[in-house]
């Protein structure tokens, strides 16, 4: 996906910082970290998300556009641009998130991905996630991206898919990544 903008981003939005319907095609998860969430739709929960980030990851995290969610129904779709930046400064930057819900080929995808590494249990746990949030990395090894991807999995409770598609894991294998990330 194209580099977007933070004024071309925040054209997309509502009032409220909700993406506008069908202003933005979504990311393709091939590329993207594929994180499932059991949220029933695409809200954020912000607050919770900066808890986890400063507690468990030594990180902070916020989005470039406030979201105002008020008395509307579920959101099946939805968009924000987060803004993250760690201590030690290896994951520092803003990447956009496109959430919607998960669809048969993401469960396709996860399943195949379990099966390539030999492991079980993490492809279930996908098909309880009714929505999936796609973190776009700029690079392969985008320490940014993951760093989100993570966190989100934290709070969303769902296991993420690689952006190649090979590998799928777990908060706890993606702070191994991280760790080994910030060595290098």
């Amino acid at each position: 996906m194209a580099s977007l903008s933070e004024d071309a981003f925040r054209r997309l939005l509502d009032d409220n910082g909700i993406l506008r319907p069908a202003a933005l095609t979504p990311p393709p998860r091939w590329g993207s970290y594929a994180v499932f969430a059991q949220r029933p739709d695409a809200r954020l929960e912000l607050e919770t998300m900066k808890r986890h980030a400063g507690r468990f990851f030594s990180a902070k995290i916020g989005i470039t556009v406030d979201k105002r969610y008020d008395d509307r129904g579920p959101l099946e779709v939805d968009a924000a641009r987060f803004v993250v930046a760690t201590e030690d400064g290896t994951a520092n930057g803003t990447r956009l998130c496109f959430a919607r819900r998960t669809e048969p080929a993401d469960l396709d995808a996860a399943q195949a991905a379990e099966q390539a590494q030999g492991t079980s249990g993490l492809a279930l746990l996908a098909q309880r996630c009714p929505m999936v949030w796609l973190v776009v990395p700029e690079t392969d090894d985008d320490h940014a991206a993951l760093t989100i991807a993570t966190i989100f999995a934290s709070t969303l409770l769902g296991p993420i898919l690689a952006p190649d598609g090979t590998a799928i894991f777990g908060v706890r294998t993606a702070r191994m990544k991280l760790e080994a990330q910030a060595r290098h």
